[in-house]
């Protein structure tokens, strides 16, 4: 098993990412895209790299723009933008030879929105995507903005102005497509309510789960609800890209 560091061009920007590659050949891939304050290095990532090279897959780590060590402005992130940083990242593993041999998504937090919103733009670009794990992943921003204005005028040192202009998104009428996905989410999550789970689960088609972490918040603190969620979540990659 191989780590590489990846550049990737959109919007004049380049995005810093790291491909871990497992010892097959022409593996399929997972694309793990990171909350909203968070980086590629988060321990999940790279517990999720570690396993899916385990089982065969490969796994890019990617910092969206205004994160980590990519280029751009924080405060000029959206949605939107981030949509663009997946599918240039798809676009750049296509490129590399990658991707078309089965592609699968991890969303957390923002990353899931952004991995829901981002489905059915790679199926109408041909990508062969297998499945997705969301994780505490909102439908639309309300509950984020809501946080923001009850911490008054900031959340986590980032401006209520920047939720207020930012987080207006609302991805349910897009999830009819989705497939082959697992959700997971704390029921005393304090950032994004536990109806945004049953909203994605209610709109979504099968095969699809749902783990409920009793007494779990957002950034799944208990070590049992991770333990629990990287066994779960490894079996649904694995699951998705070599079986389905």
């Amino acid at each position: 098993m191989t780590q590489k560091e990846i550049t990737i061009p959109v919007s004049g920007l380049h995005l810093k990412a790291v491909l871990h590659m497992p010892e097959a050949t022409n593996p399929p891939v997972v694309i793990g895209s990171h909350g909203l304050l968070s980086t590629k290095d988060s321990g999940k990532q790279l517990t999720l790299a570690a396993r899916c090279n385990a089982f065969g897959a490969a796994y890019l780590r990617l910092d969206h723009r205004g994160c980590g060590d990519s280029e751009g402005r924080f405060l000029d992130t959206t949605l939107a933008t981030r949509v663009d940083d997946l599918l240039a990242a798809s676009g750049l593993l296509r490129d590399m030879g990658l991707a078309d041999n089965g592609l699968a998504l991890f969303g957390s937090s923002m990353g899931g929105a952004t991995c829901l919103a981002s489905w059915q733009l790679l199926m109408d670009r041909g990508f062969p995507i297998k499945g997705m794990v969301s994780l505490a992943a909102p439908v639309d921003g309300t509950g984020i903005t809501e946080a923001a204005i009850a911490a008054q005028k900031e959340l986590h040192d980032v401006p209520l102005s920047y939720y207020q202009e930012n987080m207006g998104f609302d991805i349910t009428p897009g999830l009819s497509g989705i497939h082959h996905i697992l959700v997971v989410h704390g029921d005393n999550d304090e950032i994004v309510p536990i109806g945004n789970a049953h909203k994605i689960m209610a709109e979504t088609g099968p095969p699809k789960d749902l783990i409920i972490n009793h007494g779990g918040d957002h950034r799944m603190s208990d070590a049992d609800h991770q333990a629990r969620f990287f066994t779960r979540a490894t079996a649904w990659l694995k699951t998705a890209l070599l079986e389905s």
